[in-house]
């Protein structure tokens, strides 16, 4: 539906293990202004990296750090223009946020639970992930080929109530729903380089 605003729990990163200490291994920087501004939909739980400007861009490749966006563009801590979704009408000027968005490294150590992967595709545990172009996870990724963000684990934080009555199904493998009822995926972060060319 276009113009329809996603609850902040339907495109999500949520961390099961490994987050928040104070040794843990985070990152801020601005998201790319042509996606900041532009029309490419950027929620949280998507895979980034950071450009030769240390800012974030979508997906990741060759030896570029795989990162796990714990907000998405839209939030309004990352940026908020003063325009209604409603109307169109700017009500004001902002001059905060200024765009940063903050993201868990993959080498941090961390099993994560994302809304943002192909869900056409059948995962397994132990599945190596990969990401795409709009940094959406997807497995059939190859070791020492495949630029790799993460391994599959097993589903985590279900909502027992709903899966014992039947209103959503029992977790098969990484996949499942969470309490808010939003199908996800369950990984540990990990980065593996793809592999140079000849």
């Amino acid at each position: 539906m276009p113009g329809a605003v996603a609850q902040m729990f339907e495109q999500a990163l949520d961390a099961t293990k490994g987050w928040f200490h104070l040794a843990a291994l985070d990152k801020a920087a601005k998201l790319d202004d042509d996606l900041l501004t532009g029309l490419t939909d950027v929620p949280a739980g998507r895979v980034a990296h950071l450009n030769a400007a240390g800012e974030w861009e979508l997906g990741g490749s060759g030896t570029e750090m795989p990162c796990f966006l714990w907000e998405g563009k839209d939030h309004p801590d990352v940026s908020n223009n003063g325009i209604s979704p409603v109307t169109g009408t700017q009500h004001w000027v902002a001059i905060a946020p200024t765009g940063v968005m903050h993201a868990l490294v993959a080498t941090g150590g961390y099993e994560l639970q994302t809304t943002e992967f192909d869900d056409a595709l059948v995962y397994a545990v132990n599945d190596l992930l990969g990401a795409d172009a709009a940094g959406i996870l997807e497995n059939g990724k190859t070791q020492y080929t495949d630029w790799i963000c993460g391994v599959c684990s097993t589903h985590e934080n279900a909502d027992n109530q709903s899966e014992g009555l039947g209103v959503v199904p029992a977790p098969v493998g990484p996949r499942g729903y969470n309490a808010h009822m939003v199908e996800t995926l369950t990984f540990w972060s990990y980065f593996l380089p793809e592999a140079a060319g000849p």
